[in-house]
């Protein structure tokens, strides 16, 4: 088969979906479909007065930097423009600069249970081999005709003779519906302490915070059914504040599921209270290693603003991963804040989506490039919760004294846990 016109073929079978956007908002970008040879650079540009973020979802095959796109290998991958709420998707396919004739997709996703016949870019007519490296996962026949069995990750390989090419191919999972697990309405007349650990510290949570936690009911109690942690002005231990933490660590620790609670934050500057977690082995290899997901954290002197934050050894304290989001009415009222933690959601990648009232604020996955290395993503074991209300420190910022006239209460209404079983 004539080169040009096999490399023709496979151009006009991506065109067909390369424009595609995952907003409403379409990113106008100056071609969709890009064939590149190794080792050749093109200019990508974007209609767009915004400022653009470029990413390639595969920097093996091309990489991508202020919309020039370098190709290092055979294969294919997507460049993603995004600029605000726009986003646009160029598909590129690189082809050998010296003689190599063979690519596949760099990956696919498929569902359980189906079929999908795999068609490498090749110059030549000649038989191919193909071969899967879990074949309790997907099988490959001679034709390229892929069978998926069971969720996880292979990798399918195909030769012609003297060269291969691979594709990555992660099967999704198929859930059921969610269902609750674990709660603490807070409905007795104390704190559960079979669920609870309560912190008695002044140590500033390594963020210079100004308040010491006790576990007297002043700071700490439960009243009509809600958890009140409770912060004051007062000389205590040394410090000038006190407030109250708790944690399940090693009494009640979750790996995947949906986490949520119902929290009414308080008002006034210099308080930060927060809902979050972290990784069960935090005493075993400390922190950043453990992993930190901070579903909600709310500053009093951004009254308007809540923030939610990954931390892992890669990005962690100021260079953290972390959205801010602009939320009307959040002190003194109640709201429910939550994550959906999903295992294996998107090409094998485990997701973490933040959540507002519901509603979709902010979504975090790990990266085809570093699965499974926890300093980039430890976000793959048991976490426990964790409940507070800090006074100051590096994000809570400058307090303002005259607050404390009146009660400065954090309340949680109950916290639940739920998790999805995998349909056989």
């Amino acid at each position: 088969m004539n080169r040009h016109v096999a490399l023709l073929l496979l151009v006009v079978a991506y065109a067909l979906t390369a424009c595609s956007t995952s907003q409403p908002e379409l990113l106008q970008l100056s071609t969709h479909v890009l064939q590149l040879q190794v080792g050749e650079v093109h200019i990508l540009t974007a209609a767009t007065s915004d400022k653009v973020i470029w990413h390639s979802e595969d920097t093996l095959v091309a990489q991508v930097l202020h919309g020039v796109v370098t190709a290092k290998q055979v294969g294919t991958t997507r460049i993603i423009a995004q600029a605000g709420k726009a986003q646009a998707v160029c598909q590129v396919f690189v082809s050998g600069a010296e003689g190599q004739t063979l690519a596949l997709p760099a990956y696919l996703q498929l569902e359980r249970d189906t079929t999908y016949l795999l068609q490498p870019a090749s110059l030549y007519d000649i038989p191919l081999a193909w071969q899967s490296s879990d074949t309790l996962v997907a099988t490959v026949n001679a034709e390229g005709l892929i069978t998926t069995h069971q969720a996880g990750r292979t990798t399918l390989t195909v030769s012609n003779g003297f060269e291969t090419a691979s594709c990555y191919l992660a099967v999704k999972h198929r859930w059921g519906e969610y269902q609750l697990v674990w709660s603490d309405e807070f409905d007795a007349a104390t704190l559960n302490t079979d669920n609870w650990n309560i912190e008695v510290n002044g140590n500033g949570g390594g963020n210079q915070e100004l308040q010491y936690y006790t576990a007297r009911p002043t700071n700490l109690r439960v009243e009509n059914g809600i958890l009140i942690i409770e912060a004051h002005k007062e000389n205590y231990q040394g410090k000038r504040y006190t407030s109250a933490r708790i944690n399940t660590m090693n009494k009640q620790t979750f790996l995947y599921g949906k986490i949520e609670a119902r929290i009414a934050f308080p008002s006034g500057g210099g308080t930060w209270p927060a809902f979050w977690m972290m990784g069960n082995d935090y005493s075993r290899v400390g922190w950043p290693a453990c992993g930190e997901i901070d579903i909600i954290e709310h500053v009093g002197n951004q009254p308007n603003m809540i923030t939610h934050a990954l931390h892992y050894p890669y990005k962690s304290g100021g260079n953290c991963w972390s959205v801010q989001k602009t939320q009307n009415n959040i002190e003194n009222q109640y709201h429910t804040y939550a994550i959906e933690w999903l295992q294996e959601e998107e090409y094998g990648r485990d997701v973490i989506r933040f959540l507002y009232d519901g509603q979709v604020q902010a979504v975090q996955s790990e990266t085809l490039e570093n699965m499974d290395n926890e300093y980039f993503w430890p976000f793959n074991k048991p976490n426990f919760i964790l409940l507070n209300m800090a006074i100051g420190g590096s994000m809570g910022g400058q307090v303002n004294d005259q607050i404390f006239s009146q009660p400065i209460q954090m309340k949680v209404d109950w916290v639940r846990v739920y998790q999805r079983k995998e349909i056989e």
